[in-house]
């Protein structure tokens, strides 16, 4: 956790964070904050919800942080031939378009076309395993281009519609990958990724933000 201190305002919120991250990892018949917090003693799951909902953490660069942690470990001693990133996108589907990138859209979780969030997701893997990197909340054009919608979801003023590795968010300056066909739903969303990938050291700013239910 030592790595990550950085991260949090208060000591207290980095030591519930360790004690969250220990119940995750353990072999409890459930996870919730009151079986997380059971298993690390504390009274109630106050500490718990306190954590994901009212403390204090640089979300961003704790993600960093562990990406960098897990890639670092996963790429030490192997030859450089044997490191992929690998883009990938998943779907889920909703029963409207209020949620923030929510719209009919090719998914191939579905098979073909539905009301659907993409995340549009950046894997490191070696023979030494494989980790999650980078991700973001694909914006489809229509949304991009609906200022009101934008506001009310929250969506950054700086976010905006990109399928061009080249955009100015564009944070990877060495991985490539091979897409889909040009044109494709599926190329277009992972040409966007490439503006939250993160390799070779390269810091990165993920093309994302906070969008209740979608969790990063």
């Amino acid at each position: 956790m030592a790595r990550v201190a950085p991260c949090f305002a208060r000591r207290e919120t980095r030591l519930t964070c360790r004690d969250m991250v220990n119940g995750l990892l353990s072999e409890l018949e459930d996870h919730n904050c009151w079986t997380l917090a059971e298993a690390a003693g504390h009274a109630s799951p106050y500490r718990m919800q306190h954590l994901l909902s009212r403390a204090r953490v640089d979300e961003r660069q704790l993600l960093d942080a562990a990406a960098d942690w897990a890639a670092a470990h996963l790429t030490a001693g192997q030859d450089e031939d044997d490191v992929v990133l690998i883009v990938d996108e998943t779907a889920d589907e909703k029963s409207s378009a209020d949620c923030a990138g929510a719209a009919r859209q090719y998914s191939g979780t579905v098979g073909g076309i539905a009301m659907c969030q993409v995340a549009v997701t950046l894997t490191c893997a070696s023979p030494a395993g494989h980790t999650l990197i980078g991700r973001a909340l694909y914006l489809p054009a229509d949304w991009a281009a609906d200022e009101e919608r934008r506001e009310l979801a929250g969506v950054p003023d700086e976010i905006m519609f990109a399928t061009n590795p080249s955009s100015p968010t564009t944070c990877c300056s060495t991985p490539t990958t091979e897409a889909s066909a040009p044109g494709s739903p599926s190329a277009t969303r992972s040409t966007a990724v490439l503006t939250c990938a993160r390799a070779s050291g390269n810091a990165a700013p993920a093309t994302s933000w906070p969008s209740a239910p979608t969790t990063w």
